[in-house]
């Protein structure tokens, strides 16, 4: 650790008067004593003012400011003509409002008139230059008094602190004694709030027994500094413990002891305590009230919050920033977003950036996507400013649609704010472009952000993972490991899909050790599923069943949900009975198994124990989720059922349909083409092939078509994107042209197919 005399890691900055609106609204504001100059009394506020306002201080300007606030023509000043209280004063105005240019300017005074050998005077210019951020002339400035008393030390502590160098208040409060000085009050009030920023409780432990010899505990600031520090590291009994034993409590102790029981999820004991304030005398802040509006909403108890909301109005508190934000949120816990959005309303002029997005984002996390992007709208025609709290969750509703459109409106709104190329933002930004299907999106925003951290590499290896092209996100899972960021979970899970989908069976086992043995990574209950799933696409069911029975935590279903549809996929009937039977165990309304059991039956000719199966759905009141696609066009999502009729453009639909069907019985591929028409009758209406066809009517030419649907794709769906995307300059039965050149991706999310239109169109 460098020497206090040798730190330098702030440079000295200044605030410009003349082009600072903050700046000049503070010096108007600024009430000090009248300075004594040589002849008269001049009020200093008036020469705060002008030069303030002056476009541009040259040498002139400057020395006309200084001879009129008390410096002679010669520049000489006279010691005693300065009083010493205005200039603490002074310095004391200039660090709580960060004026740090004129704080200098008073600093030159002070050297030339040799008042810079006054302790006070010194004090306060180490505590002014600390506040403002200038932590190395605070300590040039404490490193030249001639005596070190607890206050300079006091205030460096408070500027180290301030500026993040806690190892340097450490080591300057372990010298307190080798000057002479012992620590005061303050000084454990300062000392203790960095062990809470810190999480260090063994060395707040070591400052509790100080106060406690010290008999510091009996002062409010020490107990409450206390009590904050052992909740922010998380020891909530020492805090309890602590908090009954308080001689004084105020509204700050219970406050803090309020707040760490919430941060800790103690929301009953939080509300107890709450009650308790109230009963003893002690009416709540703002601040509390937040914490007691937060707690019971995530008690979800819609009675109690109602009651609390009504002390709220009661107290006249309501429409205020904090605690109004407070309901928006409590509302939006309990999923009574209609409450959220009446407190809302109510708060009409006085709703804040920050209210605005606790309403988005209290409707996205209930699912209300389009109500999201709607009171996104309106911030955006109020000209409110957004930030990166804004953006995350308006994004998140537009994965959610899922709609490409908002998406790349929403985009443009990101780079209008500037915040194009900030992290959190760009990482929502790469999923909500994942979600939709657009991977060349994803990866562009990716390559914008200025600093990717470990999520903005996991959102572009799960683009690429779950949009067809596995080989690529195993490539940057590669790169990323290179370049020095450590995977997560989350980054095992998307490349582990990727090569389950690749075929990379030795790589997925590798790399599925190494995220245990190398990057000591837990596996999840998903990564056991993945495996299997790994195993399972490959064919080797033996395998992925010992993989299964070898798992270190018990098999969900979520971990045999795989097995059943590998073995649908390579016709393994035993297993598939095997693994139903364990899945059905721990959730006896999961439709899917029985359907598919019933659809394995059925192609073994076992006929009657596929009636058994759809006897047992019936008997027992399951109904399988119906399939629905749908497809934005014109920024409107069109939704479709199998055998959809219900949409005004049915009829072309259908038509395009029969005209791709017959171009696809007609190609060279008829011997590949036979599972399709086998299955004609049964699949030949489907909601995504409904969907796709709609797409290609509707959608220009070169536009991508985007189909998104609730359910896994089936093989003869995507059978019939595969066999379309190969189309090329076919004649059909009218001697038309279907001049088409389609991609089919592989969709590797279950609920996701995309179709690449090049020129889809009728000649």
């Amino acid at each position: 650790m460098a020497s206090i005399s040798k730190i330098c890691l702030y440079k000295p900055f200044s605030l410009s008067f003349a082009g600072s609106v903050k700046d000049q609204t503070l010096l108007q504001r600024c009430n000090f004593p009248a300075t004594c100059i040589l002849r008269e009394q001049v009020p200093l506020k008036n020469e705060c003012r002008v030069f303030a306002r002056m476009p541009e201080r040259t040498g002139t300007g400057v020395s006309t400011y200084l001879r009129e606030t008390g410096t002679g023509e010669n520049g000489d000043y006279a010691r005693n003509d300065l009083d010493i209280s205005h200039l603490i004063s002074v310095l004391k105005f200039c660090g709580g409002e960060g004026c740090l240019e004129f704080g200098r300017t008073y600093h030159g005074l002070i050297a030339k008139t040799g008042l810079d050998g006054d302790e006070f005077v010194n004090t306060s210019l180490i505590d002014m230059y600390a506040k403002c951020g200038d932590i190395d002339s605070a300590v040039m400035v404490f490193n030249q008094m001639p005596r070190l008393d607890v206050a300079s030390c006091n205030c460096l502590i408070s500027g180290y602190a301030n500026c993040g160098l806690f190892e340097e208040a450490f080591r300057l409060f372990m010298n307190y004694e080798s000057w002479g000085n012992k620590p005061n009050s303050y000084t454990y009030s300062s000392m203790l709030a960095i062990c809470g920023t810190l999480s260090a409780i063994e060395e707040g432990k070591q400052l509790h027994a100080q106060v406690v010899k010290m008999q510091y505990l009996s002062e409010t600031a020490v107990s409450n500094a206390l009590l904050t520090m052992y909740c922010k590291c998380e020891a909530m009994a020492d805090a309890e413990s602590l908090f009954e034993r308080l001689p004084q409590r105020n509204i700050v102790s219970w406050t803090a002891i309020i707040h760490g029981l919430y941060q800790h999820e103690g929301f009953e004991k939080a509300m107890r305590l709450f009650c308790l304030m109230r009963e003893s005398g002690i009416e709540p802040n703002d601040y509390t009230f937040t914490i007691a509006l937060a707690s019971c909403g995530n008690m979800k108890n819609i009675d109690n919050c109602r009651l609390l909301h009504g002390l709220v109005i009661k107290k006249g508190m309501a429409l205020g920033e904090f605690v109004g934000t407070a309901l928006i949120d409590m509302y939006s816990e309990l999923g009574e977003t209609d409450d959220a959005e009446k407190q809302f309303k109510e708060m009409g002029n006085l709703t804040s950036k920050v209210s605005r997005n606790a309403l988005i984002k209290g409707l996205v996390q209930n699912e209300k996507a389009n109500e999201a992007l709607d009171a996104f709208s309106e911030m955006v025609r109020k000209d409110a400013a957004c930030d990166e709290f804004t953006f995350s969750p308006i994004l998140k509703a537009c994965a959610s649609l899922p709609s490409f459109m908002s998406c790349q409106q929403i985009h443009a709104q990101v780079v209008k704010a500037n915040f194009d190329k900030n992290t959190h933002v760009g990482s929502s930004l790469i999923e909500a472009y994942t979600r939709c299907g657009s991977v060349e999106d994803a990866e562009k925003v990716f390559s914008r952000i200025s600093a990717p951290d470990v999520v903005s590499w996991n959102s572009v290896i799960k683009a690429y993972s779950q949009n067809g092209n596995p080989r690529r996100a195993i490539s940057l899972f590669r790169r990323m490991i290179i370049k020095g960021f450590r995977p997560t979970g989350s980054t095992f899970l998307a490349v582990l899909s990727a090569c389950s989908h690749s075929g990379k069976i030795q790589d997925g086992q590798e790399i599925f050790q190494s995220m245990i043995n190398e990057f000591g990574v837990s596996p999840e209950e998903a990564h056991y599923s993945c495996m299997v799933d790994l195993l399972g696409r490959s064919g080797q069911i033996e395998k992925a069943l010992d993989f299964i029975n070898n798992t270190p935590i018990k098999p969900t279903a979520s971990i045999w949900r795989p097995l059943l549809a590998a073995c649908r996929c390579h016709n393994n009937l035993r297993i598939a009975e095997f693994a139903a039977k364990h899945i059905l165990a721990m959730d006896p309304n999961d439709a899917t198994v029985y359907v598919t059991l019933s659809n394995m039956y059925i192609e073994a000719g076992l006929l009657e124990n596929a009636e058994n199966q759809r006897k047992l759905m019936k008997l027992k009141e399951i109904t399988k989720e119906p399939g629905c696609s749908w497809i934005e066009v014109n920024n409107k999502i069109h939704k479709f059922f199998s055998r959809d009729r219900t949409h005004p453009e049915s009829e072309k639909i259908y038509d395009k349909l029969k005209q791709i069907m017959m171009l696809i019985k007609g190609t060279a591929y008829s011997t590949n083409a036979d599972s399709l028409q086998v299955k004609e009758d049964f699949c030949l209406y489907h909601s995504e092939k409904l969907a796709v066809c709609f797409g290609l009517i509707s959608l220009a030419a070169g536009k991508p078509v985007r189909i998104f649907k609730n359910l896994r794709v089936c093989t003869d769906c995507h059978m019939f994107m595969k066999f379309a995307s190969m189309i090329t300059d076919r004649t059909t039965g009218n001697g038309n042209v279907l001049s088409a050149s389609l991609y089919a991706s592989t969709p590797v999310h279950p609920s996701r197919a995309i179709i690449k239109d090049q020129a889809a169109h009728i000649n």
